[in-house]
């Protein structure tokens, strides 16, 4: 079997994951599990640092018919950032015989009198996050009417925090059977006060499509040829192989400026290889940046 066949073999075993594949479900599965029990861990070790000085007024509300709680936390949480504080203002958890879940809604807050500017765009991401999260809690309670088990994992990150720009990244992570990781990032660019989507970095008119694309394929085919990873590449005739990123595909701005794109699980390769990002070098894009 050569490499274009064994490409095309593992991504319709990956693709395919309601599959009988009692096995790999199970391995899949685990791997899954320990990465929830990893973050839940993450989790508790934060709350101990917390200490008694992060204390918050709290409200819970029980859902009727369920075990399910929602938090809504309110004062002296604690924080992440410069100007930008982020904090959990929601905790949704759920667990019963065959389903368990714990979905953070995070927000970000800031002192509008010395950045009034910015107040807009951190509303629009703050209602964009809320919405998104009461997306994947009630696909969860609609899921669970179906057998089987089901896990839901849900938290956040400051990924960047600069004078320049503000990177959140919601993080979520599902276990049916087999499992999908999953990830969607805010930005928001602090010199004019909006939301970021990719195109906006770039000069109008602009193809930034190709050259970053191009860079992501050598990079990918770079791995392939260590072993350190498998993608599939629509140039080596794999059936719906990568292409192309999309115009407002996920990324966000490391703390010294430079690029990053970002995929979901199975989005560009095998599960085996989560969710991958890239890196994009200043010379391949400079040219092009507004």
């Amino acid at each position: 079997m050569n490499r274009n066949e064994e490409m095309e073999v593992l991504k319709k075993e990956y693709q395919n994951i309601k599959a009988p594949q009692e096995g790999m479900d199970k391995m899949e599965s685990a791997i899954r599990r320990a990465k929830m029990d990893k973050r839940r861990e993450k989790r508790k070790k934060m709350v101990r640092n917390w200490g008694i000085g992060a204390a918050a007024a709290l409200v819970l509300v029980v859902l009727p018919n369920t075990n399910a709680q929602v938090a809504y936390a309110m004062g002296n949480l604690p924080v992440i950032g410069g100007l930008f504080q982020v904090i959990t203002i929601r905790e949704y958890n759920y667990e019963d015989e065959h389903n368990t879940a714990n979905v953070q809604t995070p927000q970000i807050v800031s002192d509008e009198t010395e950045i009034p500017e910015n107040s807009e765009a951190i509303a629009a991401v703050n209602k964009s996050v809320e919405e998104y999260t009461d997306e994947l809690v009630e696909k969860f309670e609609a899921d669970m009417a179906e057998e089987g088990y089901k896990e839901l994992d849900v938290s956040y990150e400051v990924i960047t925090d600069t004078d320049q720009w503000f990177a959140l990244k919601v993080q979520g992570l599902e276990v049916q059977a087999s499992g999908f990781e999953f990830n969607r990032y805010y930005n928001i660019d602090k010199t004019n006060g909006k939301v970021a989507e990719l195109k906006d970095l770039f000069q109008d008119g602009v193809d930034y499509v190709t050259p970053i694309t191009e860079e992501i394929k050598k990079q990918m085919k770079e791995q392939m040829d260590s072993g350190e990873a498998m993608y599939f590449l629509e140039d080596d005739d794999v059936i719906d192989g990568f292409t192309q990123i999309a115009e407002n595909q996920n990324f966000y701005r490391k703390a010294d400026g430079s690029l990053v794109i970002a995929f979901d699980e199975y989005e560009v390769g095998p599960g085996y290889i989560g969710a991958p990002e890239f890196s994009i070098p200043d010379e391949v894009i400079s040219s092009i940046l507004k």
